[in-house]
């Protein structure tokens, strides 16, 4: 029988007045592979800091046997200022202590390629994000863990990255896996059972995610069927109630006049061509372009001799893998670096909104009604109309 790990018992936690649990018990036990999926907001991480002791819940407690070692790779990737990612993965651990286990071995060619000295004396803070995620999964895969929490694991890996970790998982079968990601792929590869954070419970599935949806579109036609004969039984009971004394009509005929009101006096959709047609003409025919442009990170050439122009309109995904440059060059046509060599033109009309992977322009200390209005209080829509 599996030994179990960690329980939690009719936990309950809220933020201000909405609660995000609501008295919800569940148990992990060795070997467990669970996918937690949930709409944005509905207490994901919340409910993964919690089993993982990050966070203390305000009602109900949590339980784990003194030998269970659990840890969490959370979506904020954070170590000292000072700290090389030689600290942050190995620690105070000595080279041969490490060198010659095959295990930490496989790990650090999964993860960067094999043992780089360069790396390894490098900041943590001077990484790219991928780097990061890199970093901490390697920590939390090398450290001798029975449960291990991954919060959006994905983030930032490119897709070598992602298959290599999935596999690497499913080989250490007697490693409990919590995750939460938005990548179904990751789900199906490497989880058998699901939690779905939902109005603060948490309901459970058997099966990756696949399963999961065919499980929640049936019991979603189940509640259809059930509703189905409750709404066949109100028009039977309205049947009765217009079969009955005129004067019975009165109140339900107000109800039907007011709403045809309400709905007479809603405002007309709004153009959405003339919109764009507004947006365009604001915009004009330039938006970004590179000429001969040469961008480098430190001594590290990332993009030669590169000319490209977008337009007005264009949708363009940039991909790579992780250290290629992708972030350096989204971070050079928002104007926060400057090419090497070679020049970049911006349209003189070109309004740019950046979001970055670790929100560092939003202040945490702004509250959220302050963070639209850095962006504005009221926009231009065009013939004197303002939103």
């Amino acid at each position: 029988m599996a030994r179990n790990v960690v329980n939690i018992e009719e936990v309950s936690k809220a933020f201000d007045i909405r609660p995000l649990l609501d008295q919800v018990s569940l148990g992990v036990s060795e070997g467990d592979r669970i996918g937690i999926v949930g709409r944005n907001g509905s207490g994901k991480s919340t409910l993964m800091k919690i089993i993982a002791g990050v966070e203390d819940p305000d009602a109900g407690r949590v339980t784990k046997s003194n030998s269970s070692r659990i840890g969490i790779l959370s979506q904020v990737d954070t170590a000292s200022k000072d700290a090389t990612v030689g600290d942050v993965v190995i620690g105070n651990r000595e080279k041969h202590e490490w060198a010659s286990d095959s295990r930490i071995r496989e790990i650090f060619t999964g993860l960067f390629g094999g043992f780089d000295d360069h790396l390894f004396e490098r900041t943590f803070a001077s990484l790219s994000g991928g780097e990061k995620r890199r970093v901490g999964l390697a920590k939390l895969l090398i450290d001798d863990l029975d449960l291990i929490l991954l919060d959006e694991p994905t983030n930032h890996l490119d897709v070598e990255g992602v298959a290599w970790l999935a596999e690497h998982l499913n080989a250490r079968k007697d490693l409990a896996v919590l995750v939460v990601t938005h990548d179904r792929w990751f789900l199906d590869a490497v989880t058998d059972r699901t939690w779905e954070v939902v109005l603060g419970k948490v309901e459970e599935y058997d099966g990756g995610y696949s399963a999961f949806v065919l499980a929640k579109a049936e019991r979603a036609r189940q509640a259809n069927a059930m509703d189905a004969r409750r709404n066949n039984l109100i028009r039977k009971e309205l049947a009765w109630l217009r079969r009955g004394a005129p004067a019975r009509t009165t109140k339900p005929k107000f109800r039907v006049d007011a709403a045809n009101e309400l709905i007479s006096a809603e405002p007309a959709p709004r153009d959405s061509t003339e919109l764009l047609k507004f947006a365009l003409n604001r915009l004009g025919n330039t938006v970004f372009e590179l000429h001969h442009a040469q961008i480098q990170a430190g001594e590290k050439e990332l993009i030669h001799d590169l000319t490209w122009n977008v337009g007005p309109g264009n949708r363009i995904g940039i991909v790579g893998i992780n250290g290629a440059g992708k972030t350096t060059l989204m971070r050079t046509l928002a104007g926060q670096l400057k090419p090497t060599s070679g020049k970049l033109v911006t349209g003189i009309t070109v309004k740019i909104a950046f979001l970055t992977q670790h929100l560092d322009e939003l202040d945490p200390n702004w509250r959220l009604l302050e963070a639209v209005e850095k962006v504005a209080t009221h926009v231009e829509i065009g013939k004197g109309k303002t939103l």
